[in-house]
């Protein structure tokens, strides 16, 4: 097999955890879903992953990988610091299947990590990725005046990625649509402004 035809299959396998896990949940997925959802094997898919923990413990890493808010700040050189913070958060909140997905994935993993080790681990380290992420785009939008200039970017990123998480929650959970989850992290960024 290829290097690209194996990162192929396993990038394959991965958004497929992404869809079913969103769909039906971590506690009621089954390993052969993903492997139909995949069109591989499930040979292929023990191949890559050995154990459930493991198949969605890298889930998280690739859905961390596919974040809206991360892959938007990233590509955004060319605005203002805060309105690419703020682009890249908002997007978070898309109605689209594969954002929803991430979302839900995100949240379940959250939910189980303290019964499972290797879950827990993995979450602190794509979480304290993400805060980094973020922390450079604060830091950028300090720098080019779009946000105030005494902020602890680290702490303020890390605001920013709990608003995100805890609005998820609320948006998966039907109490409030995207519309209004943006707007309220709209009305957080705000408030870090430049005068």
């Amino acid at each position: 097999m290829s290097r690209a035809s194996a990162a192929s299959s396993r990038d394959r396998i991965l958004a497929a955890t992404c869809e079913v896990i969103g769909g039906r949940g971590i506690a009621s997925f089954a390993v052969k879903d993903v492997a139909r959802t995949a069109g591989v094997t499930a040979q292929l898919l023990y191949y890559y992953f050995p154990n459930r923990e493991s198949l969605v413990a890298a889930a998280l890493e690739y859905a961390n990988e596919q974040a809206p808010s991360v892959n938007l700040l990233l590509s955004d050189a060319d605005s203002k610091g805060r309105d690419a913070l703020r682009t890249a958060l908002l997007a978070e909140f898309d109605d689209a299947p594969n954002v929803r997905n991430l979302n839900v994935l995100w949240n379940e993993v959250a939910t189980l990590s303290a019964q499972y080790p290797e879950l827990q681990s993995t979450l602190d380290r794509v979480t304290s990725l993400w805060d980094q992420q973020m922390a450079v785009g604060v830091l950028r939008a300090m720098v080019d005046g779009s946000l105030r200039a005494d902020l602890e970017p680290r702490l303020v990123a890390q605001a920013l990625t709990c608003a995100v998480e805890g609005l998820s929650q609320r948006w998966l959970a039907g109490v409030i649509d995207a519309q209004q989850a943006r707007a309220a992290l709209d009305l957080v960024l705000s408030s870090l402004g430049a005068p």
